[in-house]
């Protein structure tokens, strides 16, 4: 069965200055989505696609085709604002990106089977997309429709102290089956817990509680999915100029209506990121303990570089 690793790539970093997705945090110069490609590589991905900005569509393809090399099948797929389902036009003064929902239904111009999503300025651990490549083999083969989220304890995904950030907060039932999802924004710590507002209102949020980090592990039903939870977006639009089709809202939704049915995956590593530019220095420092470990090599070009025989001519 072919699994594809697909990177967002087109978010427009203005709380970060520059483009975060193409930021140099390795010891040799890597930037964080390389480290996602070489796990799945190891976990038996065949092909790569980034989705990125028209605008970052040449940079990302120079520093893909430079870095990557002929290691892996490799391609670039763009999210325009006016690449809408039939029917629906973008507002003519529109600047604002879709979201993330809209960029995963960029993909399905590419992708035919199953796919794991992911974003291209976070650390999600070295084993984490293997344990989700394993999951869609394993539904294929018994017939579970189920798409997957890997889960992780948000007192181990990366609160930034120079500002707050969003995730989105799992509940599940007995058995991880997800029963709603929830955007919290603005989370910081407080007094060895965290703090966030949900719907307007400051909530309390346990360390240990699970959290969505945008890595997903989909069957390609997701799309047709997607495009109606697109369609009942577009229809209840407050702010046509910047409302965002996000992936956790629109999963969400899918869910709590009962129109699909995702598992959480639980991961047992520690996830960090780069919302700001100070997080660039902690981002650096646990590449390089993953490196010192032995869960990546310190040269990823050299190990790009010695796959390229793997690739049919």
């Amino acid at each position: 069965m072919s699994v594809s690793l697909a990177i967002l790539a087109a978010g427009r970093s203005s709380r970060f200055g520059r483009p975060k997705q193409l930021e140099p945090v390795g010891p040799s110069g890597e930037a964080l989505f390389e480290y996602a490609v070489y796990d799945a590589i190891r976990a038996g991905c065949d092909r790569v696609i980034f989705v990125t900005s028209p605008e970052d569509e040449i940079a990302f393809r120079a520093q893909a085709q430079a870095r990557l090399g002929m290691s892996i099948a490799a391609e670039i797929v763009t999210q325009r604002l006016d690449d809408l389902p039939p029917g629906f036009r973008a507002p003519e003064d529109r600047v604002s990106p879709w979201g993330t929902g809209h960029a995963v239904l960029a993909l399905s111009r590419v992708i035919r089977d199953s796919f794991i999503v992911l974003n291209a300025d976070d650390f999600y651990g070295p084993r984490v997309i293997d344990r989700l490549v394993r999951r869609l083999r394993d539904a294929r083969m018994t017939g579970d429709p189920r798409h997957f989220l890997a889960g992780y304890q948000l007192g181990e995904t990366p609160i930034s102290s120079s500002g707050g950030v969003n995730r989105a907060i799992c509940s599940v039932d007995a058995s991880l089956q997800l029963e709603h999802l929830e955007e919290v924004l603005e989370i910081r710590p407080s007094d060895g817990e965290f703090v966030g507002l949900a719907s307007g209102q400051e909530i309390g949020l346990k360390p240990e509680v699970l959290c969505s980090m945008n890595l997903w592990a989909f069957q390609p039903t997701i799309f047709e999915q997607l495009f109606g939870a697109f369609h009942r977006f577009h229809a209840r639009l407050k702010d046509p100029m910047t409302d965002e089709f996000l992936l956790s809202d629109a999963v969400g939704g899918l869910v709590g209506t009962g129109r699909t049915r995702v598992r959480v995956v639980p991961a047992e590593e520690k996830a960090f990121g780069m919302t700001f530019e100070e997080d660039v220095a902690a981002v650096a420092s646990g590449v390089a303990m993953s490196v010192a470990v032995g869960d990546y090599p310190t040269d990823l070009g050299e190990w790009f570089d010695s796959r390229r025989s793997h690739i049919p001519g």
